[in-house]
């Protein structure tokens, strides 16, 4: 190949090389750069140039190098290919750079949503189509809402081109899906739809109605939440083909503005809740009988109700913010309550379950209430107290005219008894003293029988009148700290001759070092030896009575077992009532004296019997604390 022909082609090449410098110059931006190599390749063009201008019209003195010619060439091509190579380098650069900036400006977008917390729902639907249409460089839009059926949409926002041009966007802003065209498709499809080319598209269109702004290009997306779609975005007009690029970022775009708008219904709908929950807790409280008092950890009562009012004469306004908690009840009070609710005694630890106690109203009276009260907060942070009382005024008068009512009742049971009691005897003791004095010449033997019956009468009235006095003239008991199983012993001892008379059996079990117990030991003496008694008169020729004590959370507890023939539920439930005895010549008071002295000892008494195989009475005696 002639050196002249390589000449030209590297010129050739050289001035492709430039072209490709020119160009990369808008690709890149990069003006400067480019354009000292394009400066460069134009010059060795020159260069090359001015050599072959020379060869053709005044001779080249020397001749070319072929092999000079051969690499200028390879050299200019290698130039010319690399730089056109570049190129698509730095197209992908700068549709990355672009996806970038489209995402940063779509993340930046949802971060401005999620900050709108106040805004209303046209106000958000308006930045969403904003962002959208800036996003994917489009012209129009619009944005909507579907309802729960998915048959209407509801446009919301609609661009400014669509408001400026369109003579349709002042209808009805309600459209119903089973008429809709494209956008309709979104829906019933479930899935974006991209048209690049409206009038050749084979999509299911209808058109637009007249007025319409005219579409070349169309976007349209919608987002699916729980398999229905509940919004719908559509952007149109774009001077360039949509992508895929414009897709994402309009889908999460729309997704953002989706997750926004049910925070935002969900918010207000927790408010709305919490709301109407506080709208009836508040009537609750103020109207509730009960008193309801709060206060904060300094004791400044915070709530205050009427029922808190009519206990207490003070009306709302004087307590809330002028006095504290503890100026509602007696000295000393409130601090006792406050000591019971951060014990673990009275309900748990923060709480104290219908305790009574005193109040004082406005007018210093003392009124005696049923309190319950809970701490708020944790063990580390108390914030509020709250307590909930009852009036027991008008319960302790009812309870008090009960209780008459039952004295009177008793009383004329025990009148009547007594009645019944003293009069058959007095029958018996006249009957034998007249005969006595209408036979007082007759036989000795006969008279001292009579009078002997006589005796023996008054010698019963006599006891029955003694169990009667200890009955109503009940003496509050002495305490004085001491054994009880020395007592039991001591007892037992005394029942030794009546147990080998009846050939009963005793067995003693004593719990070993049982804690001290303050106790009446005339009091306590006399309910063994009336129970034991009623044990013993049960079994009928050989028998058991066995006798036991031992500790149990926290009481003493004593257990006196017979071996009897037991009593009949029926004869159970009236056991310790006054004056009931199942004894023929039984006086009716010996459980019932019982019974008052360990209530009078905070104790307790419990029967338990089958009838057949015996009794157990239980005494539980409260340890000191």
């Amino acid at each position: 190949m002639d050196a002249t022909f390589l000449l030209i082609f590297s010129i050739i090449f050289q001035f492709l090389a430039a072209l490709a410098a020119l160009r990369l110059i808008r690709a890149t931006g990069r003006t400067w750069a480019w354009s000292i190599i394009a400066a460069a390749l134009v010059l060795m063009i020159v260069r090359r140039g001015i050599t072959l201008r020379e060869i053709y019209f005044f001779g080249y003195q020397h001749p070319l190098d072929i092999f000079a010619e051969v690499v200028g060439l390879f050299v200019s091509g290698l130039l010319a290919v690399g730089i056109a190579c570049i190129f698509p380098l730095f197209r992908d650069i700068k549709s990355a750079q672009e996806a970038l900036r489209l995402n940063e400006s779509r993340l930046a977008a949802v971060w401005e949503l999620s900050q709108m917390t106040a805004a209303s729902l046209q106000e958000v639907t308006d930045y969403t189509l904003e962002a959208g249409v800036k996003l994917t460089r489009s012209q129009v839009g619009f944005v909507g809402l579907l309802d729960e059926g998915e048959q209407n949409l509801h446009i919301l926002s609609w661009s400014s081109l669509v408001m400026d041009q369109c003579a349709i966007h002042d209808r009805p802003l309600v459209y119903p899906i089973v008429s809709a065209g494209l956008w309709g498709e979104a829906v019933r499809q479930r899935r974006a739809i991209l048209v690049n080319d409206y009038e050749k598209s084979e999509e299911r269109k209808k058109g637009y109605p007249p007025g319409h702004i005219a579409l070349h290009r169309l976007l349209i997306v919608p987002v699916l939440d729980e398999n229905r779609v509940a919004a719908l975005i559509a952007v149109g007009n774009k001077l360039e083909p949509y992508d895929d690029q414009d897709q994402r970022q309009l889908t999460l775009l729309l997704q953002g503005m989706w997750r926004h708008i049910r925070r935002q219904r969900s918010e207000r709908a927790m408010a709305h809740e919490i709301e109407a929950m506080h709208r009836f807790q508040t009537k609750m409280i103020q109207t509730s009988s009960d008193g309801i008092v709060a206060s904060d950890r300094q004791g400044n009562i915070l709530i205050f109700n009427a029922g808190a009012e009519k206990i207490l004469g003070y009306k709302q306004e004087e307590v809330i913010g002028k006095i504290m908690v503890e100026d509602i009840y007696p000295p000393n009070v409130a601090q006792d309550v406050l000591q019971k609710l951060f014990s673990t005694r009275y309900g748990g630890r923060g709480r104290l379950i219908n305790h009574e106690t005193t109040v004082m109203s406005k007018d210093r009276e003392h009124i005696p209430v049923e309190l319950s009260a809970a701490l708020i907060g944790d063990d580390h942070h108390i914030n509020a107290v709250v307590g909930f009382f009852r009036d027991l005024r008008e319960r302790r008068l009812l309870q008090e005219k009960v209780l008459q009512n039952e004295k009177l009742a008793v009383l004329g049971q025990m009148a009547a008894h007594i009645s019944h009691e003293i009069k058959n005897p007095l029958m018996v003791i006249g009957g034998f003293a007249r005969q006595v004095r209408e036979n007082f010449d007759g036989p000795r033997e006969k008279n001292l029988e009579k009078l002997q019956i006589v005796i023996d009468e008054i010698k019963r009235l006599e006891e029955f009148l003694v169990e009667v006095g200890r009955y109503g003239k009940f003496a509050e008991p002495r305490l004085t700290l001491g054994e009880l199983n020395d007592l039991i012993a001591e007892t037992c001892r005394f029942l030794t001759p009546v147990l080998e008379e009846k050939g009963i059996a005793l067995i003693l079990d004593l719990a070993p070092s049982l804690p001290p117990l303050a106790f009446d030991r005339d009091h306590i003496r006399q309910v063994l030896l009336n129970i034991a008694k009623n044990g013993l008169e049960a079994m009928e020729g050989e028998g058991t009575l066995t006798v036991a004590s031992q500790e149990d959370d926290g009481h003493i507890l004593v257990h006196i077992t017979d071996t009897g023939s037991g009593i009949p539920p029926e004869v159970l439930s009236r056991i310790f009532q006054p004056f009931f005895s199942t004894k023929p010549r039984g006086s009716g008071l010996g459980l019932a004296i019982a019974q008052q002295i360990m209530a009078a000892h905070q104790g307790e008494i419990h029967l338990e019997s089958q009838v057949g195989r015996g009794t157990r009475v239980t005494l539980a005696f409260k340890l000191l604390e």
